[in-house]
């Protein structure tokens, strides 16, 4: 039995999605790991994505394998899939580079691809040239993203502990706290805040991204105030992709949004295209959860033609 295969990997700093393929395109299995895209790049094989790798595919030979990094150790995830797969024909592209945006514009007839997950990137060809707006890397260039929402519920949450009104039910899942505190001495108010902090620790990327959870589910239950968060992300998630838009010099009729933001789109999908119709008049936005691997799929299709 044929058991050639082509893998696709989509690696962040925080978690890797694997998925295989039969060379006809047939879906065999997917999986987790965690995330290979380190902030410095090296020479040297990153030893355990290599096992990693060699693990998920036991019983298959990798003939192609794709992968788009988001990170910077681009010439590292090369060299580890060369090392997992020696006779494999590869690709790693690193997502800010476009790859995948511009990808993904082909298949929908697209003029702008906006990537909105735990950070947030829009991606328009120009030509045969590209512009790319956000991105600009971690923590310094997130409107709209899923960590951009977190980290602007945490600071809500925090204002409204500070202040002596109501709390928001947003606040209260977060912080656990029913009621802002009242006055009391000097160090039971550095205990109860260093409490809070910690309750909300560790203050990295992708735990604060994962407060978007519970933005979700406070704005289902109508919290005025998790639901205007959404509301102005996608505002912001729309300003990306204008601004886009105007450095390509493209008018828009279609666009790809893209990411783990897509899971809530009802509470923000409204700003979102009202903003881009009062630009550009009637758009189509096409909303995707899957779409780096349907467009890496296609590319590794690519690959297999010799295209």
């Amino acid at each position: 039995m044929d058991n050639k295969a082509f893998l696709t990997i989509d690696s962040g700093g925080s978690k890797t999605s694997l998925t295989l393929y039969t060379c006809d395109g047939s879906f065999i299995k997917n999986g987790k790991a965690r995330g290979f895209g380190l902030t410095e790049d090296c020479g040297c094989v990153l030893e355990e994505a290599r096992q990693i790798l060699s693990d998920f595919c036991v019983g298959h030979e990798i003939s192609y394998a794709i992968c788009n990094l988001g990170g910077k150790n681009k010439n590292q995830i090369e060299k580890t899939l060369k090392s997992a797969f020696p006779n494999a024909s590869t690709m790693v592209f690193r997502e800010s580079e476009g790859t995948v945006g511009l990808e993904l514009c082909r298949i929908y007839s697209a003029e702008v691809t906006l990537m909105a997950g735990t950070g947030a990137i829009a991606i328009a060809p120009a030509g045969n040239k590209t512009v790319i707006s956000g991105g600009w890397g971690a923590n310094i260039s997130d409107r709209g993203s899923g960590y951009q929402l977190g980290l602007d519920a945490v600071r809500l949450a925090l204002e409204e502990l500070d202040g002596t009104g109501e709390l928001s039910p947003l606040t209260k899942a977060l912080t656990g706290i029913t009621e802002p505190p009242k006055a009391m001495d000097a160090r039971e108010y550095c205990d109860f805040r260093d409490n809070v902090r910690h309750s909300l620790s560790p203050f990295d990327r992708a735990h604060i991204a994962s407060f978007t959870r519970i933005v979700y589910d406070a704005a289902s239950l109508g919290d005025k105030r998790a639901v205007e968060l959404y509301r102005q992300a996608g505002l912001d998630l729309a300003e990306l992709v204008i601004t886009a838009l105007r450095k390509a010099e493209t008018d828009l009729r279609c666009a790809v949004v893209n990411g783990g933001m897509v899971n809530g789109k009802d509470f923000w999908q409204e700003s979102f295209e009202e903003k881009l119709k009062n630009e550009y008049g009637t758009v189509k936005v096409n909303y995707l959860t899957d779409g780096i691997d349907k467009a890496m799929c296609r590319m590794a299709e690519k690959m297999i033609k010799g295209e």
